[in-house]
């Protein structure tokens, strides 16, 4: 074992069962997301049939049998990090995992802040008009106050750094309720849309929006439902015929592509070094998913109407007077509620699709963070501390601590800048996303050529044709990510990402960054007497 290590052993301990792994995989495609970012593709796309899209975006499975491969040859905590500095150079793996770090403690911040600002406070003005208690919508009110939601959003961040401190087990166990949780909310949303009629849901949209007043409340000749279309029409709306489109592609892999997370912590895994299992958990939960978006989509089409939908969409996103809700997101977890017309079944919705569109997917991102920065601490790229372990509770304080102060450097930032947040966030999407899944296409195709001892050893050694599986599935990958890259910026510009924009830049800037801070901390490494590229031509310790 080289001296580069920071130590001989991790200090982590395997914990993982297989019920939890696929938990953790699943939760990371969160389809409460999906649904919330809908409704913002909606209004540009050429073509607004999200079921139609789902069977090419079933592509995207290429990326789960690559990781699962990826994970069973390097079963450590670090995930893509981990991969590409041992197959490529330490160089692009820190780089490209940089990128990815920042954006998530980005995204984590902003989680922690809507699920609150977005979520509970929208769901508790339905629960409180169905049950006729002004107080419960005047606190749902309360909570969209950006300064109520920081505080929030800080007791959040507060709760899973001692979540996290509590070692890994913890932290699955409060995955798999919020899991539960969401699931129950996202199944009941669907079994409720499937057998309410359309009818129905009018009738308690147009009875709500009277109790709100205003020029969306309707009048004796047009409801406040027909109201919001006709509305829509009148500011040049069109809405998009209900047909394929690439970006509803791009929206329906998202119920696939993110099923891999459980590779950050594949050093805590029991059997991760197991293709057959992470297939199990990554492959199986991408299955499972894209069937509940599927559903989900379909039972809201039906009870909604395709043209409401679109029309809500577009004039909550240019905030049009007779809106209660601050954007198409408050909007349409408040619609799901709605649907019930029942103060439980409502509660259980908005708050499993609230669950599902925030917390769900902020454990595993939390996690993956806090095991980013351990790894780099174990290879020596960041200070030693932070790699450190509590030998109670196994898991990683010093790199919890940091990952917590940073998010919390966020919700400040996010607090007093809001609107200039809120264009970041809707623009940022595709830049997490290439920074961890463009590179290990890439490590997949190239590692029989160029690690060759590794994958003889490995049990990720399978071919068809003579050709190495994990290479088949690696090129699929890369091919992948780089029309994700041309649709989310060249194609659609509603995404707000064409070539030469500051979007455009400020998605994919952060991976030449880490590039050249690694040679800096190479050279700062170097004048301290250690030579950190000797831990790059070993495993990482377990």
């Amino acid at each position: 074992m080289s001296e580069s290590f920071v130590r001989k052993s991790s200090g982590l301990v395997r914990q993982a069962s297989l019920f939890d792994t696929f938990v953790f995989n699943a939760s990371a495609s969160s389809i409460g997301a999906i649904l919330l970012f809908y409704v913002f593709v909606v209004t540009f796309a050429d073509g607004g049939n999200l079921l139609a899209a789902i069977p090419v975006a079933l592509i995207a499975i290429s990326m789960a049998v690559t990781f699962a491969m990826l994970t069973a040859t390097f079963p450590r905590s670090g995930g893509d990090y981990i991969f590409n500095s041992r197959i490529l150079h330490p160089s692009l793996g820190f780089s490209f995992n940089f990128s990815l770090v920042f954006w998530q403690l980005f995204f984590s911040a902003f989680t922690f802040y809507l699920v609150w600002l977005a979520g509970i406070g929208p769901g508790l003005q339905i629960i409180g008009f169905l049950i006729g208690n002004p107080g419960l919508g005047t606190i749902g009110v309360a909570m969209e106050n950006p300064v109520n939601a920081f505080i929030l959003g800080t007791i959040t961040n507060i709760l899973f750094a001692v979540l996290s401190s509590l070692g890994t087990k913890k932290m699955l166990i409060a995955n798999n309720i919020v899991f539960i949780l969401s699931l129950l909310g996202i199944v009941t949303a669907i079994v409720v849309m499937a057998t309410v009629s359309r009818e129905s849901f009018v009738a308690s949209f147009n009875s709500f929006m009277q109790s709100q007043g205003g020029p969306l409340a309707g009048n004796a000749t047009s409801n406040a439902y027909q109201t919001v279309i006709a509305t829509a029409k009148s500011t040049s709306f069109t809405v998009p015929p209900f047909g394929f489109s690439w970006a509803m592609v791009a929206l329906a892999a998202s119920a696939i592509m993110w099923t891999f997370y459980s590779t950050y912590i594949g050093g805590e895994i029991k059997g991760a070094n197991s293709v057959k299992r992470n297939i199990v958990t990554m492959v199986g939960s991408a299955i499972f998913n894209v069937i509940l978006v599927a559903l989900l989509f379909w039972a809201m089409f039906k009870t909604m109407g395709y043209e409401f939908i679109a029309s809500l969409s577009w004039l909550s996103g240019i905030y049009q007077p007779g809106i209660p809700w601050g954007n198409a997101a408050e909007a349409f977890i408040g619609m799901a509620g709605l649907v019930a017309s029942n103060p439980i079944l409502s509660l259980i919705i908005v708050l499993g699709i609230t669950l599902s569109a925030s917390l769900l997917f902020a454990i595993p991102v939390y996690m993956q963070i806090v095991r980013c920065l351990f790894a780099w601490s174990i290879d020596r790229l960041v200070p030693d501390k932070i790699s450190e372990v509590s030998p109670r509770f196994h898991s990683p304080i010093f790199a919890t601590l940091v990952t917590s102060g940073a998010i919390e450097l966020f919700l400040v930032l996010l607090m007093v800048f809001q609107n200039q947040f809120y264009t970041i966030y809707a623009l940022t999407v595709i830049g997490p996303a290439f920074s961890c899944l463009f590179l290990p296409g890439i490590s997949g195709m190239l590692l029989p050529y160029l690690k060759k001892d590794v994958y003889e050893a490995s049990p990720a050694k399978r071919e068809v044709a003579g050709i190495p599986v994990i290479s088949i599935f690696g090129a699929i990958q890369v091919i992948w990510m780089l029309l994700m890259a041309y649709w989310y910026t060249a194609a659609y510009p509603g995404f707000g990402l064409p070539p030469g924009s500051w979007g455009f830049y400020l998605n994919f800037m952060w991976i030449p960054i880490g590039f050249v801070l690694y040679w800096i901390i190479k050279a700062l490494r170097k004048r301290q007497g250690i030579d950190i590229s000797l831990a790059f031509k070993e495993m990482p310790p377990v």
